[in-house]
């Protein structure tokens, strides 16, 4: 079962690009201009769509590989507070979950919506054995067949575009926990030199298994979201195009939902990458500031070494060229101006009105 979803899946992808190809050679012509900018959004995103699913494919031993080193640094928490810091990182994954979700479902539920009633189907995909026009039965017909296509698509790119997001928070709760144990080395006094060395040896070891899980991550959060960030700017730019020159109110308000989702493909885990870069140097704060003055030599050697080693930051990379971050996010961001600005210059939206 797991195998025919996810070959349907890919197979929906792949005929997404190609069949609104078409649609454009046959019916463009036929388009107004906020049905050809709904189009071409999901004619631009439908390539990312299948890349980032071929990726997926391709990179699903990562994610098995990191689910294994994610229950072995679970163990490590057994504390009553660690667990209830565990249980808010759960909650935070499913609320973010459930953002993506009803962002992603309101536009795709918007788009059929607004589309149904003026008598189309949602996204004009080409359907070469019923014709739409043809009688209300086809009609329907087509329009199921663009739903269940498009909302594959559309479901997989949710989940495709959410986990990344989930992973860093994971990441973020554990540096969290590891600098409470950073903090705590030491400050017991009925525990031994020698179990104190041991403690500090176990958050070393800690400290391994998330540079582990970030190193298994890295190279497919770098190709997934470098395809983000090579869509995302230009999609937000044709849908603030639509917006702002040719949606009525209903188009508009599934292009504001449209808005929405493209923003959670990218922000909260630039965001998010931003905070684990901060969180990188507190943890280093908190080894140096912890109790280590009247410690053996043994201990501070090895807290040396600590140190040295949480001093180089977690980071991550979109195609080994960009730092996923907060700034190069709203640098792809601004790219959306200048896509307004050159379609503005070059009196595009008049063209299209015919004036």
């Amino acid at each position: 079962m797991y195998k025919f979803v996810k070959y349907f899946l890919l197979s929906c992808a792949l005929y997404l690009p190609i069949g609104l190809s078409i649609t454009y050679i046959t019916e463009f012509s036929t388009f107004s201009p906020g049905e050809l900018f709904t189009s071409l959004q999901a004619g631009i995103n439908s390539p990312g769509a299948f890349m980032k699913a071929v990726l997926a494919a391709l990179n699903a031993w990562r994610f098995l590989a990191v689910k294994e080193q994610l229950t072995n640094i679970s163990k490590r928490w057994v504390k009553d507070e660690e667990q209830l810091a565990v249980h808010r990182t759960a909650k935070l994954c499913n609320l973010a979950y459930l953002l993506f979700l009803g962002s992603y479902v309101s536009f795709g539920s918007l788009t059929v919506l607004t589309a149904v009633l003026r008598g189309q189907t949602p996204w004009r995909i080409y359907n070469p054995v019923f014709d739409w026009r043809a009688n209300t039965l086809y009609f329907y017909i087509a329009t199921g067949f663009e739903i269940l296509f498009m909302g594959s698509g559309i479901m997989y790119n949710q989940v495709n575009d959410c986990y990344p997001l989930i992973f860093a928070i994971i990441i973020r709760s554990n540096l969290g926990l590891l600098k409470n144990r950073v903090q705590n080395l030491r400050t017991d006094p009925n525990r031994s030199e020698e179990q104190n060395y041991e403690d500090l040896k176990e958050c070393i070891v800690d400290h391994k298994r998330i540079l582990d899980i970030c190193d298994t991550l890295r190279p497919f959060f770098s190709a997934t979201i470098f395809i983000q960030f090579l869509l995302v700017g230009l999609l937000f730019g044709l849908t603030m195009i639509n917006i702002m020159f040719f949606a009525n109110l209903t188009t508009g308000i599934s292009s504001v939902f449209y808005l929405c989702a493209l923003t959670c493909q990218t922000f909260p885990f630039c965001y998010t990458c931003t905070l684990i870069d901060a969180d990188c140097d507190v943890l280093a704060f908190s080894i140096f500031n912890s109790n280590w003055l009247d410690a053996t030599p043994r201990y501070k050697s090895t807290l040396r070494h600590f140190l040295h080693n949480a001093q180089k930051n977690i980071t991550f990379t979109a195609g080994s060229i960009f730092p996923i971050c907060l700034n190069t996010n709203i640098s792809v961001a601004k790219l959306a101006f200048s896509v307004v600005t050159f379609v503005k210059q070059m009196n595009i939206v008049e063209k299209l009105n015919g004036e």
